[in-house]
């Protein structure tokens, strides 16, 4: 008898894919928020060709996480539909997973988020030096690639663009903005 895995053409090299993507994201997670911290340091410290070499790895790390991402998610989109997507639901994870609740991941942007705060003004006025200020760019449109691959990736597996979060939070407060507006004004009415 045969395993259901080898009933679907293709059903272990998507999962495989799926499931080494993920793991190697996490080490790029891992890796990214080390390198955040560092230049955060050297940023503290003007430590300018420091912070430039950072930004320059954190660029690679992107892209790497992006090449990582469209390795993870190439099979057909029946296969995400069929297999992927209900192993990420009930009973197999809690209702709602999400990707959101990765807090390596909510660690990274968060950290990314003030560096970019941070520089913003110094690249504005000039006050860093070229290196720092072209590897800085470098890092931005790498994130940028990143998440129009991540879109992209999301398009071709959920084009109606709901996920487990959001259809979770759908069927667990089902009022409509209608009911939403009239309970808001009740409250407001003293009713």
């Amino acid at each position: 008898m045969s395993s259901p895995s080898r009933a679907v053409p293709g059903l272990d090299t998507a999962v495989r894919r799926w499931k080494v993507g993920h793991q190697l994201f996490h080490l790029h997670l891992t890796a990214m928020n080390s390198l955040l911290e560092d230049a955060a340091a050297a940023l503290d410290s003007g430590r300018w060709t420091e912070l430039a070499a950072l930004f320059d790895e954190l660029r690679m790390l992107y892209d790497a996480a992006t090449a990582t991402m469209r390795y993870a998610a190439d099979f057909p989109r029946e296969l995400y539909e069929q297999v992927i997507r209900p192993s990420m639901a009930p009973p197999f994870t809690s209702p709602g997973f999400s990707g959101s609740l990765n807090t390596d991941h909510e660690q990274m942007l968060d950290r990314l988020r003030e560096l970019r705060r941070r520089v913003k003004p110094l690249r504005r006025r000039g006050g860093l030096p070229d290196a720092a200020h072209e590897a800085a760019g470098r890092l931005l449109a790498a994130q940028s690639r990143n998440r129009r691959n991540h879109v992209l990736v999301c398009t071709r597996f959920v084009p109606e663009g709901t996920s487990l979060l959001q259809a979770y939070f759908e069927a667990t407060n089902p009022t409509t903005e209608a009911e939403q507006m009239t309970d808001h004004d009740d409250h407001h009415d003293g009713g």
